[in-house]
């Protein structure tokens, strides 16, 4: 029985402290029933074990009482909760340098990667190779597990400090890199730019995903029924990602509980997500939650797109002094609790696909890719109600035979050749493929068959350059506006096979105004038509949206879009851009629409959202005989009149079924 798969949970994670090892395990239980936990991840063993160990590569911790981790299991499971046993393999204390210092992690000089009193071990040394195996054997034979989960399998470059580590250059590493590459010497430095660097995050890749296998093979020998969970998806039934905040400046990304399970779900249809919505405002910062509205739009994110919604504090209730954050917390367990059958139902209508570049591999160094690209395109359709599905880029040759499920194929900033069986699905699909920026730019041949261009050299200086919106009956949003600025990198390109929009309006001086004059419309266009179909533009829109916010590039985009696919969307609204809508269909004639209101994030702040009326909304070819409201104890029946239905979203989270006939 595959529990996992079978509907969605709701799952609490108390990444354990040492001292927890004392805990009210009482407490806990009744905390976990309080929110509507059906499964809790807690610690187990690994850096520290929370049960009497008799293994060498692991130490319980010394405020242990009992088996702690024992009485968790056997009282959550008595009333109804599953647990899932969390495993930091990462690091364990530096006194294992002196007895197995081939374990560990090392730096350019040789020296290991500390924290604490702790220090990373390495994917390619005996611990995660062999002993881990043992500790997950005694874990196994012991308790009664309804889950694995791993922290930090891979290779970090970073510690908690942010520190930079570099590439491990331990001997294993060297070793098995050398065999495994056919004699390559391992990098010691992170170029994109260097083939061997290059093969090297290949390596890491493999590597995780063997190790994980070795994990998973185990596992499986002992109760086929328990999943195996963590952040990456070779060998994982349970796919781990995170929505967290840092204090860093940087800016925020609104869709982080929506985007990574929405993924997931499109791109690894045999397993699950379990995106968690991290309580802490920063890793230094571990017990001060987030926003209170922020923390319950990432729990309803996760549970609009179909995903599981999962919950994480340091360490255990009963001495968490943030207690802010429990009663969203309830309410959206209890929501979701009551309706997780229909969450289970939910099937996709979008008609677009996005691929996010970032590398699903959470640990990878790939700097090859460009996220703000991905989402500030991301963000122009939510803003604009378009129902999208995203591929993980990485794994996007799970979808290449589905391509012609859509109308659209956008592909933000991908400056890689794509592989063979990716580049014959692009080449035959009937879907219109949008490239953006330095999409395809290492595979000239296809940028000349697929969209009718050559790359020719950069827009230098880019600075005080523009963009002529004409013809306006193609750019229709700017009846009053000439010129849109351009800015970041910006390509000029020869157009083989395609028919050129946008002409670059080259740069002149801009000051002192006594001298800002001298623009020329060059003959260069800034976007490419090839044969009426396929969209490119050699320039960063989706960043300059991310970054700037400028409405001019976004409606650029979707005037380019109109002229050669106008997206035939499941649905027509008139909700304001703050309102994230989700639509999926639940069964034959019946469907549901969720509502996530951010009109309280101001770029900076998240405080009560504006209660939101009078949204309208229709059904493309349907007409609605039943509206209804879920609440937490059912479904609330609401007003029609004719096929436009009149919607309120008076808080954070609204959902409506809706049957039509």
């Amino acid at each position: 029985m595959s529990w996992w798969k079978d509907k969605p949970f709701r799952m609490v994670q108390n990444n354990l402290r040492d001292i927890d090892g004392a805990m009210d395990v009482d407490y806990e239980v009744e905390m976990l029933k309080r929110l509507g936990a059906n499964v809790v991840q807690v610690g187990c063993g690994g850096i520290s074990a929370f049960g009497p160990s008799k293994l060498a590569c692991q130490r319980p911790t010394p405020y242990l009482e009992g088996d702690k981790f024992g009485e968790i299991v056997e009282k959550c499971h008595a009333a109804g909760i599953r647990v899932i046993a969390r495993f930091d393999i990462s690091k364990v204390h530096q006194d294992y340098l002196k007895t197995n210092p081939e374990w560990f992690t090392r730096r350019a000089d040789g020296s290991p990667a500390y924290f604490e009193d702790c220090a990373a071990v390495c994917v390619n040394g005996d611990y995660q190779q062999k002993y881990i195996l043992d500790v997950l054997r005694e874990a196994l034979t012991r308790y009664p597990l309804d889950g694995i989960f791993f922290n930090i399998p891979g290779y970090p470059v970073t510690d908690y400090n942010g520190n930079y580590v570099g590439i491990c250059q331990c001997e294993n590493c060297k070793r098995r890199f050398y065999e495994w590459s056919g004699g390559m010497t391992l990098p010691t430095k992170e170029d994109d730019t260097d083939p061997v660097f290059r093969k090297y995050e290949e390596f890491k890749v493999y590597t995780v995903a063997d190790m994980l296998h070795k994990v998973r093979s185990l596992i499986k020998s002992v109760n086929p029924d328990i999943p195996l969970s963590t952040y990456s998806d070779d060998g994982i039934d349970i796919i781990r990602c995170e929505a967290q905040s840092a204090v860093v400046p940087k800016s925020f990304w609104l869709y982080s509980g929506s985007e990574d399970p929405a993924a997931i779900i499109t791109t690894f249809p045999d397993k699950v997500p379990s995106d968690c919505a991290i309580n802490a405002v920063d890793i230094p910062y571990r017990f001060m939650g987030v926003s209170t509205w922020l923390n319950q739009i990432r729990l309803y994110q996760s549970a609009a797109v179909g995903g599981n919604l999962d919950w994480c504090i340091v360490g255990a209730f009963e001495d968490y002094p943030d207690r802010a954050n429990f009663e969203g917390v309830r309410e959206a367990f209890h929501l979701h609790a009551r309706h997780e059958e229909l969450f289970a139902r939910l099937q996709s209508k979008a008609r677009i696909l996005i691929a996010n570049p970032r590398p699903f591999y959470q640990f990878s160094t790939n700097t090859m890719y460009n996220e703000r690209e991905y989402r500030g395109i991301v963000h122009m359709l939510k803003e604009r109600h378009l129902a999208f599905d995203t591929v993980i880029y990485s794994a996007i040759e799970n979808l290449a035979d589905k391509l012609d499920n859509y109308d659209v194929v956008i592909l933000p900033d991908l400056p890689r050749a794509p592989s063979p069986k990716l580049r014959k699905a692009l080449l035959e699909t009937s879907a219109t493929v949008v490239g953006t920026a330095h999409t395809f730019r290492e595979d000239p041949e296809l940028l000349e068959q697929l969209f009718g261009i050559r790359i020719s050299r950069p827009v230098e200086p880019v600075a005080a350059s523009y963009l002529l919106t004409q013809p306006k009956e193609v750019f229709h949003s700017f009846p009053l506006r000439d010129w849109v600025f351009l800015y970041q990198d910006a390509y000029r390109i020869e157009l083989t096979d395609a028919e050129g929009y946008l002409p670059l309006v080259a740069a002149a001086p801009y000051g002192p105004p006594e001298r800002a004059y001298g623009h020329v419309v060059t003959d260069d266009r800034m976007a490419a038509v090839k044969d009426g179909k396929n969209l490119y533009l050699p320039w960063m829109v989706g960043t300059l949206y991310y970054s700037l916010g400028y409405e001019d590039h976004k409606d650029i985009f979707f005037d380019l879009l109109d002229k050669v696919r106008p997206v035939k969307q499941p649905f027509a609204t008139d909700a304001p851009a703050c309102v994230e809508m989700f639509f999926h269909q639940t069964g034959p004639s019946e469907y549901l629409l969720q509502m996530i209101n951010l009109s309280g994030f101001n770029g900076v702040t998240f405080s009560e959202p504006l209660p939101l009326d009078n949204i309208h909304l229709t059904i493309e070819g349907q007409h609605p005989r039943m509206l209804e409201l879920l609440t937490r104890d059912g479904f609330e029946a609401q007003t029609i009149q004719g096929d436009v239905l009149t919607l309120k979203c008076p808080g954070c989270y609204v959902g409506y079924r809706i049957t039509c006939g």
